[in-house]
C-alpha cells in the first residue's frame, strides 16, 4: 500500500510532509502490545454479535461510543500513548523534541454496533483554533496506534494525499460542514498489522469506513501531539485531569521524557527549584524526580 513505511523515521517524515499522512508498520513491539491486551478486554467487553451495519457517509453519535479517555488505570495500556517509539515518531514528524500530548483516548469499534461510514473531512475545527500553516511550522499530528490488525473489512481509515486536495476550499471539508466532496479514486485504505501507527495532520482529508467483517473488532489509541507553545491547538487538558485518582499512579511510573511530553517543564527550566521539587515530590510521593534535579 502506498504510504506504508518501515522504521526509517526520516523516510516516514518525508512522506508525511509531502502527503499529510504516513503509516509506519509495526512501530510498537509485539511484547508491549501483548501486555496491553488484557486491559483492552477489561475496558471493552464484547457486545452481542450483530450483522454488519452499512449506511450513507454521515457522522453519527454512535460512531464515537467506543472512546475512553486515558488513563484507564491500566499502565500496560496507558503507557502506549507515551511509548518511546511513539515519541520518536512524533519528534521526527514535527521536527522537534519539544512536543506535548494533548489528546489520548482508546477507541473500540465492533461490527454490527453502528455504521462507521463517514464523509471525507478534515479535523481542523475540532483540534485547532487556527488553520495549520502550509509550510509545516507550528504543526500538530494525530496518531492512530493500532492495537489490533486493521484491514479494509475492519474499517480502515481512508486518507487522501495532500497533493490531491490542495485546490479544494477548506470550508467544504470542515468536520461540521463536510459531505460534499467525494474522491473515491484518490482514497487509500490505511491497513496495517497491530503495532502500526497511522499519522496524519488536522488538514489531511480522511474518513472512517464501515466494519464489514462478521464478528470483528478493532482497537486503537487515538492520540494528538503538538509542538510546545502552540496554545491554539488542544483537546483534553491534562491539568484539569489532575484530580482524577488514576493520574498520580500513572504519572509516577513515567520517565522524565514522557512527563515532559505531558507538559512537565523540562530539566533546567526556571520553574524547578528546591521548593517546587519538594512540593512535586509531596504530591507524587512515588515519582522519581532525579531527572529534574
Amino acid at each position: 500500500m502506498p504510504g506504508r513505511q518501515p522504521l526509517d523515521l526520516s523516510v516516514a517524515a518525508e512522506h508525511f510532509r509531502t502527503h499529510g499522512w504516513v503509516l509506519v508498520d509495526s512501530l510498537i513491539p509485539a511484547a508491549d502490545l501483548a501486555a496491553a491486551q488484557p486491559a483492552l478486554a477489561r475496558a471493552y467487553p464484547p457486545p452481542p454479535v450483530g450483522e454488519p451495519k452499512t449506511g450513507e457517509r454521515l457522522f453519527r453519535p454512535g460512531q464515537f461510543t467506543g472512546l475512553r479517555e486515558a488513563p484507564l488505570g491500566e499502565p500496560a495500556l496507558d503507557n502506549l500513548c507515551v511509548h518511546d517509539r511513539v515519541l520518536d515518531l512524533v519528534e521526527a514528524l514535527l521536527g522537534t523534541s519539544d512536543i506535548r500530548l494533548y489528546q489520548a483516548e482508546t477507541f473500540a469499534k465492533f461490527t454490527g454496533v453502528e455504521s462507521y461510514e463517514q464523509p471525507l473531512h478534515i479535523d481542523e475545527t475540532n483540534h485547532t483554533l487556527l488553520p495549520p500553516r502550509r509550510d509545516g511550522a507550528f504543526r500538530q499530528v494525530q496518531l492512530f496506534v493500532y492495537l489490533s490488525d486493521v484491514t479494509e473489512e475492519r474499517g480502515a481509515t481512508h486518507v487522501v494525499s495532500r497533493t490531491r486536495t490542495g485546490e479544494i476550499p477548506k470550508e467544504q471539508l470542515y468536520f461540521d460542514r463536510s459531505g460534499a466532496v467525494v474522491m473515491d479514486a484518490d482514497e487509500v485504505a490505511a491497513e496495517g498489522p497491530a503495532g502500526s501507527v497511522l499519522a496524519y495532520s488536522a488538514d489531511t482529508v480522511h474518513r472512517g469506513t464501515d466494519m464489514t467483517e462478521p464478528g470483528a473488532s478493532r482497537f486503537f489509541f487515538n492520540l494528538g501531539y503538538r509542538i510546545g507553545g502552540t496554545d491554539w491547538v488542544g483537546a483534553l487538558p491534562w491539568p484539569r485531569r489532575g484530580i482524577d485518582p488514576r493520574i498520580p499512579a500513572w504519572l509516577s511510573q513515567l520517565s522524565t521524557r514522557q512527563l515532559c511530553a505531558l507538559g512537565f517543564p523540562p530539566p533546567g527550566h526556571p520553574y524547578w527549584d528546591d521548593e517546587t521539587l519538594a512540593a512535586t515530590q509531596a504530591r507524587y510521593p512515588q515519582m522519581d524526580l532525579t531527572g529534574f534535579r
